[in-house]
């Protein structure tokens, strides 16, 4: 017994200077982009990109075949799969440097963003049972929660904790500079209904693939695929409103964040029923998206595992 007590602590302290290490190889970067001028800072972010396109292989490799499935599945793109994904990379590239002027103060991005749909998120926020704020990873995403609490509309975004707590720590202080509390989904679920039930609002990313038990099976582009439930059960059991939000380039360093008309809710008696056909509802706005945006989703995501398996 003697012997296993300094074994641990040496893996718990090897742990710590790894996650401190890795937590430097990316804060540090994106530091440097966030001192640049904002036009050079958006273009070395490209560049990055442009440069992660061609090193990780298997993520281009999924991307490309993630979009062959959806152009079968009813995506109709201009460009070719390769271009569109080169596309995505450069956008995942610019978002990282938008992110690290944010970080470093500088909210010329924010104040340079169009808002739509103002007047949609308000009436629905007025009816006081609650607002369910649902986007994917589409765009810069980050830029949702930054963009909404910055403009003086701050609410409780739904994030998964980040496996290193010294990276979950700085990324968390960027999410809640202007207002939002972060929810963390471990034992999410108490703490969203107390917020809805006293009208506040939460924000909810729903478009990555989930396990079976936080499932419903769906059509995404005409496959079948595992999409969260837990939206739709949310908002039957508290009657709070669902508004889709996105925020989307607009090029030249402009964006646009667009809040949706609220989704009805179908509530029949029939629970499972019920819940397919508003999660049907919820995801239908992320393929929406997508159909206009195609290269602003994360493509690099197996989204359709269940019905080609976990390796494709």
């Amino acid at each position: 017994m003697s012997n296993e007590r300094p074994e641990r602590g040496v893996t718990r302290l090897t742990r710590h200077i790894l996650w401190l290490f890795e937590t430097l190889l990316i804060i540090f970067p994106l530091l440097i982009l966030g001192l640049l001028p904002r036009r050079l800072s958006a273009r070395f972010g490209e560049i990055a990109g442009i440069c992660l396109f061609r090193i990780f292989s298997d993520k281009r490799r999924i991307a490309l075949k993630n979009i062959e499935i959806a152009v079968k599945g009813g995506l109709a793109i201009k460009e070719t799969p390769e271009q569109v994904t080169k596309k995505h990379f450069i956008n995942l590239g610019r978002s990282l440097a938008e992110v690290s002027m944010i970080i470093l103060g500088r909210d010329k991005t924010l104040r340079d963003i169009v808002f739509e749909g103002i007047d949609e998120y308000e009436s629905a926020l007025k009816k006081g049972r609650g607002v369910i704020l649902i986007t994917g990873h589409c765009g810069n995403w980050e830029l949702v929660s930054l963009a909404k609490s910055w403009k003086g509309m701050p609410f409780s975004p739904v994030a998964r904790a980040l496996n290193n707590p010294y990276l979950n720590c700085c990324v968390e202080s960027l999410r809640t500079r202007y207002g939002n509390k972060v929810i963390y989904k471990k034992g999410a679920l108490k703490e969203i209904l107390t917020i809805l039930n006293n009208g506040g609002v939460a924000g909810l990313i729903i478009d990555q693939s989930v396990t079976e038990s936080e499932a419903v099976v769906i059509e995404f582009f005409g496959e079948k695929v595992y999409a969260m439930k837990t939206p739709a059960l949310i908002a039957m059991k508290t009657g709070a409103a669902v508004v889709p939000v996105f925020v989307n380039y607009l090029g030249n360093g402009r964006h646009r964040f667009k809040f949706h008309k609220e989704i009805p809710l179908k509530i029949t008696g029939d629970k499972e029923e019920d819940v397919i056909f508003n999660t049907k509802a919820f995801m239908k706005k992320i393929e929406d998206y997508i159909k206009e945006n195609p290269s602003e989703w994360l493509w690099i995501h197996r989204r359709f595992k269940l019905s080609r398996g976990r390796r494709y």
